[in-house]
């Protein structure tokens, strides 16, 4: 894959109360997968300053993430939601979740962040889980435990695979509160490789926006006829090497047309 010499910002529905005209500090920026490369990231968290940063899924640092993120943990707040490779291997697992930016996992929470109150769920849906709308297999991970042998377990819990499987109690609890913006690893149900379940989790907690990771596409779902315009919230995803700042800025932080 080709490098971009500059950001990519995605134009966001924003109006002119909604920006601070005053401040050039984007408030949020959210990285699509990074797959172990982060020089895209930091090059934009060191030239544009953001107050916190979200990668989106399938991180696979090679190092622990405060290492791989070193050049800008004093410029910006890192948060991030795991992806389904996250779990590909013990490394990938402990260079992000065992990592000192492990509490900065929004998988299954509501945190404020930049003004902002961020709703995560990382992750996938695996058929032997839950495949909604179907029933699920399992309601949660104690239910999954309950039927694994010892020997089929890691470090005692469930499988490293499904460290990152979506159970529908998790689900179920995120759906209970309010949000202003949801982050997913899994796309909406507008595009044929996504779910309408994510669809409903936003309605459910009655955000603004709703931005994914995992396609490795750079969407926006109301501009391409994915999601209609009453949806009442709008919806992007975002390729690897791109990005999208929210508020919309005033003017294209990058010189590009808006």
């Amino acid at each position: 894959m080709s490098k971009p010499s500059h950001i990519h910002p995605i134009s966001v529905a924003a109006t002119d109360s909604d920006v601070d005209t005053g401040a050039a500090r984007p408030k949020l920026m959210f990285f699509g997968d990074p797959h172990g490369h982060f020089d895209f990231v930091i090059r934009c968290v060191q030239k544009y300053r953001p107050q916190a940063i979200v990668l989106l899924g399938d991180i696979q640092a090679q190092r622990p993430l405060q290492i791989e993120l070193a050049p800008i943990l004093d410029l910006t707040e890192v948060w991030w939601i795991p992806g389904n490779h996250d779990t590909d291997s013990e490394a990938d697992h402990d260079n992000l979740f065992g990592s000192a930016l492990g509490h900065r996992n929004l998988h299954g929470r509501v945190v404020d962040i930049g003004g902002y109150r961020l709703a995560g769920l990382g992750g996938i849906f695996r058929e032997s889980i839950w495949s909604p709308p179907l029933e699920p297999a399992y309601r949660s991970a104690i239910d999954r435990l309950k039927v694994i042998r010892p020997s089929e377990r890691w470090r005692g819990g469930l499988p490293l695979r499904h460290r990152s499987s979506i159970f529908p109690d998790e689900y179920e609890r995120l759906a209970g509160q309010r949000a202003d913006i949801l982050v997913t690893h899994e796309g909406l149900g507008g595009h044929p490789h996504g779910w309408k379940a994510i669809d409903d989790l936003a309605v459910a907690l009655g955000v603004q926006v709703v931005v994914h990771g995992h396609l490795h596409q750079t969407i926006d779902y109301v501009a391409d006829g994915r999601l209609d315009t009453n949806a009442g919230y709008q919806a992007f995803g975002v390729a690897p090497e791109h990005c999208l700042i929210w508020p919309r800025p005033p003017a294209p932080l990058d010189g590009s047309p808006a």
